[in-house]
């Protein structure tokens, strides 16, 4: 808002009016001339004025003795420049634009715009920026009540506009001279009010959007906006990305791309700046001089790249035997005898450098003190593997063609620093050194076209911009089930703060950042932790932290050796997360059984001890032959110390085990028995209690109550309960209560009780019970129960699999074909003899429920003479 107390109105400065410059082609020119000396096609080109026109408008500057140039008049590339008439006239037009803007406001955060012209500004403050980006709001603010907490400008789309010099110039309109700084207010005197503001700040200004319509009046004050507005880069792709490059505005998001951008820069400070912006969680090949970071050992890989460039007219296989022999060297693997030539190139390109055969995480690579040879190999290493962490590269200036253009092109390159512009990252956003503002202050231009002065931010200082997150960076789906929950707890502003930058952060994470969140705000040091320092950031962290934030733990960089420690505090649905990534690498690496099996006493496991055992007994199968004695021995005693909740598995495991030696049945049964009764101890949920519940009720079926029944249908497969399904249902169905059951909770009648006589029992301990198939009574009463429900079916979940069986049973009954079913289209026959059926196609036989898929796929017809007979119910 302007107020209406200052003491100096305009019409005591219209004496000063003589001195705005009248001539728009005059004033455009004069102003393109105060950014520098330039040519006459130059000056055409910036100020969009044909050249026949500027070179009019320069003679008549000339005349006046506005302008001069470094050759005679009428010279082919002179270059102009201002006089200091010249730059007098200059001055006084801004100073006379600047006396319209009277009264001056009390706000020091407001702006103005004194003349526009295209998408050149000259804009007024009152008071210095922090940022070079000044946002313009594309219609007048409205006139609102000194009373109201408001701008006027809300709801209304802003612009922004790149201020075009080094920094405002200020000046006091009472006096009209020149000042330093503008004055600053003194709000205890009194007088200050009484007497007004006369010092202004004059800047020219450029639009990012030049064609963007502006309807703000010259002269006409306004302030900043409320809320953030579009932001001056593409949001999608500047905005959204897994690192932060930098800042531009405080009502920007930060600056965060999400693709890779070529940095140009020669000297060592501004290159130096960049790496440190650029390297949270990327593999950084770079001259680390002026960098205060550790450098990793070299990847022993990159030798194999090293050779080609060493040994170029070799044949293939002596490369390969040479590269070998330097390897096995190098490493200390074994004793070997290096080529004189290659040792002595090696030497040369290397120097004393030390090398790992481990996979290389993300780090800093310092290429000090190596030759030409070794950095094109490490390029060239980097390059070859389309599945890398984010890649930060100081590219040399001698490096070949192709290596850059493989380079350009790699999905994870982040960022390319060059000592000169390059044809072949063309293709890339580009950073280069902002002339008119100091470092850490860069320009950044699109390949679009727009560029804009970013700052650039250090990773370890720089809290990122939580909205950044907010507006898109990361979602819920990002996140780890149960995670927003836990961040939902947090009531401390502060922290709900730290959290929303950590979030920001991930999944890549931050390390330094992180590291300093530590001591304080623990589930932020978690969150923005990158994937490799997780587990080591737990073991400092864990008892600080609820086990439930462990599902953002990367099985991955689980050390094996740890795997019991972190299984011993680990949720459920972490423990079964866990179970699918460890079998995956069993059954790829079978040899990490030997760094997962915990030095622990099988008597004395703990519940971590015992979740290894159990995947290890359920990954048998995968395990070399070497491994099964102490399996059967120390992994089941381990096993059955606290057997995990999800253990049918391992019991299938065990099973396998056993019946692969030489033991009696006795022996087996024992075992079984054993097992049983450890089942029978443990909590309600556990799978072995369920397993041993169906054991023990298999002959007594009518003993099974609802809460024992439940956890055997959805806990065991089908083959293990489909022997005693006909009896089960029939007793179920007789029972008032648990019919209700039935009727609301979906489970695969069908597949389980459509089967022949004599079908076996897939369950441990009950390989004995046979199917006797379906007996026709159970028809009859299946029928008599849903008989009411047939024309009101879909309201609960057990019908369409209780109406489906009755439909199978009615068909094979009454001699037809079979209907449409309503849990899978197929499952009609299950009840016919295997004769009849048709040929289904593969794609026939998936599209239902699995369980009868399965049977449809393995030709499994569950018919036989009983199903047609008539049965009276005593």
């Amino acid at each position: 808002m302007v107020s209406d107390d200052s003491q100096i109105l305009p019409g005591e400065y219209l004496q000063s009016s003589s001195g705005k410059i009248r001539s728009r082609n005059r004033r455009r020119l004069l102003n393109r001339l105060a950014d520098g000396g330039a040519t006459v096609s130059e000056m055409a080109t910036d100020s969009g004025i044909r050249v026949p026109h500027v070179s009019a408008e320069v003679r008549k500057m000339r005349n006046d003795a506005l302008v001069d140039s470094d050759m005679p008049p009428g010279s082919r590339g002179a270059v102009i420049h201002l006089t200091d008439k010249g730059w007098d006239a200059v001055r006084s037009d801004e100073w006379s634009r600047a006396l319209e803007a009277l009264p001056l406001p009390e706000n020091d955060n407001q702006i103005c715009i004194l003349s526009r012209d295209g998408p050149n500004l000259l804009i007024g403050l009152m008071g210095p920026t922090e940022s070079p980006l000044i946002l313009i709001p594309d219609k007048p603010p409205a006139v609102i009540d000194s009373t109201e907490s408001s701008s006027g400008t809300e709801g209304v789309p802003w612009s922004w506009a790149a201020i075009s010099e080094r920094g405002p110039r200020w000046i006091d309109l009472s006096s009209m001279e020149s000042r330093s700084s503008p004055l600053p207010m003194d709000r205890s005197r009194i007088d200050t009010f009484s007497e007004g503001r006369s010092v202004i700040g004059i800047v020219r200004a450029r639009l990012l959007d030049e064609v963007r319509p502006i309807a703000v009046a010259p002269g006409r004050w306004f302030s900043g906006p409320i809320h953030r507005p579009v932001p001056p880069l593409p949001e999608n792709t500047m905005h959204r990305g897994p690192w932060v490059l930098g800042t531009c505005h405080k009502m920007s998001p930060d600056i965060r791309p999400r693709t890779a951008v070529v940095a140009i820069a020669g000297d060592r400070l501004p290159r130096s700046m960049l790496l440190k912006s650029s390297s949270s969680s990327a593999i950084v090949i770079a001259n680390l001089g002026g960098i205060d970071v550790s450098s990793i050992h070299y990847p022993v890989e990159s030798l194999d790249h090293w050779i080609e460039v060493a040994h170029p007219r070799l044949p293939d296989s002596e490369r390969s035997k040479r590269c070998q022999s330097l390897k096995d060297r190098i490493l200390g693997n074994r004793r070997s005898k290096t080529e004189d030539s290659t040792w002595r190139r090696f030497r040369r390109d290397w120097g004393q450098s030390e090398f790992t055969s481990e996979p290389i995480s993300p780090g800093f690579i310092d290429t000090r003190g190596i030759g030409s040879a070794a950095i094109e190999s490490l390029v060239r290493w980097v390059s070859s593997v389309q599945e890398r962490p984010p890649i930060v590269v100081d590219l040399p200036s001698d490096i070949p063609s192709d290596v850059a253009i493989s380079l350009s092109s790699h999905p994870s390159l982040r960022m390319v620093i060059l000592a000169e512009k390059s044809p072949h990252f063309s293709n890339l956003d580009q950073l280069s050194q902002d002339p008119l503002r100091p470092l850490p202050w860069m320009m950044l231009e699109l390949r679009s076209g727009k560029s804009l002065p970013v700052k650039l931010v250090d990773p370890v200082t720089h809290s990122p911009d939580s909205a950044s997150m907010q507006s898109g960076g990361i979602s819920d789906n990002d996140l780890p089930a149960g995670i927003r929950f836990l961040i939902e707890e947090v009531e401390d502003q502060e922290y709900s703060s730290m959290i929303r930058s950590a979030l920001s952060q991930y999944p890549e994470g931050n390390e330094e950042w992180a590291n300093r969140m530590e001591a304080s705000y623990p589930m932020a040091a978690w969150i923005a932790s990158p994937p490799r320092t997780r587990w080591p950031r737990w073991q400092r962290l864990g008892k600080r932290l609820d086990p439930r934030w462990l599902v953002m733990m990367d099985f991955s960089f689980l050390p094996l050796e740890r795997l019991s420690e972190a299984a011993e505090v680990a949720p459920e649905e972490t423990l079964e997360e866990f179970s699918e990534k460890f079998g995956e690498l069993l059954r790829e690496t079978p040899d990490s059984a030997l760094r997962a099996r915990p030095t622990m006493d099988s008597r004395n496991a703990s519940s971590g001890t015992s979740w290894v055992a159990a995947q290890l007994l359920a990954n048998s199968p995968w395990l070399p032959n070497s491994l099964h004695g102490d399996l059967m021995k120390w992994a089941v005693d381990a096993w059955l110390c606290n057997p995990p909740e999800k253990s049918l598995a391992a019991l299938q495991g065990v099973m396998w085990l056993y019946t692969r030696v030489d033991m009696k049945s006795t022996e087996i049964d024992g075992i079984l028995r054993e097992i049983i009764e450890r089942g029978r101890e443990l909590e309600h949920g556990n799978e072995l209690l369920i397993w041993s519940n169906l054991v023990d009720r298999s002959q007594r079926i009518a003993e099974l109550e609802v809460e024992q029944i439940g956890p055997i249908l959805y806990s065991l497969p089908p083959s293990w309960w489909s022997a005693i399904s006909p009896d089960l249902l029939f007793n179920m169905l007789e029972d008032d209560d648990k019919f209700e059951w039935l009727l609301m909770n979906p489970v695969p009648w069908p597949a389980a009780i459509l089967r022949k006589p004599g079908d076996p029992c897939k369950a441990p301990a009950l390989n004995e019970l046979r199917h006797r198939g379906c007996d026709p009574e159970l028809r009859v009463l299946l029928s008599r129960r849903m008989r009411s429900r047939v024309e009101a079916e879909g309201t609960f979940p057990g019908e369409p699999y209780l109406l489906d069986l009755l439909d199978s049973l009615d068909s094979v009954f009454e001699g037809r074909s079979p209907k449409i079913g309503r849990t899978h289209p197929l499952v009609g026959w299950l009840a016919q003899p295997l004769e009849k059926w048709p040929y289904f196609s593969t794609n026939e036989c998936i599209s239902g429920d699995a369980n009868v898929a399965e049977r449809i796929m393995l030709n499994e017809s569950g018919f036989h003479d009983g199903l047609s007979e008539s049965p009276t119910l005593d």
